[in-house]
This record gives structure tokens, sequence and C-alpha cells, in this order.
């Protein structure tokens, strides 16, 4: 029993860190992103990528910029420069 209760327990783990968003940025910074139960996810310059859904962190450590929010499992969203702040906007 305690086998079937330990696979289980993997298999509902290994279905939250599937889960993820598309996200696109439509800046020149490159953001660092903690999203979800993952860090050191990398979304550069002009660049799409998937990150793990949940609530974001970004940061550009470089330019100083930094960024939050959230996307939820198959949101598409994108980073955009609103007069010198990164703002995240769904797409």
């Amino acid at each position: 029993m305690k086998q079937v209760i330990v696979f289980f327990a993997s298999l509902t783990a290994a279905d939250v860190a599937w889960a993820n968003c598309s996200i696109h940025n439509d800046t020149g910074w490159d953001f660092k992103v903690e999203s979800g139960n993952s860090s050191n996810q990398s979304v550069g310059a002009h660049t799409t990528t998937s990150i793990t859904a949940g609530k974001i962190k970004a940061v550009d450590a470089k330019a100083g910029k930094t960024l939050t929010g959230e996307c939820k499992d198959g949101d598409k969203l994108e980073i955009k420069d609103d007069h010198g702040k990164p703002v995240l906007a769904k797409s």
C-alpha cells in the first residue's frame, strides 16, 4: 500500500511541475525568473520561452529592472517596456 501512495504522490507532483505558460519578452532586458516552484528560469531580450505556472518574480539585475505577476497553466504573457518600466500583460 505504501508504494501505491508514494507513486500517486510522485505522479501528482509531476503533474504540477509540467504546468507552464508561454512568455514573450519584447524588451531589451534579460530576466531571471522565479515562478511556481522553479527558479533560475531565463527570459532573454526579444525571446519567447515557457516558464512554470504560478506567481512570477522577474529580475534583470544588470539593468535594475523587476516585475511581478502571475501566470496560469496555458497562459500566454508578454513583457513590454512602458516608458522604461517592464510590465507584464496577457497576449
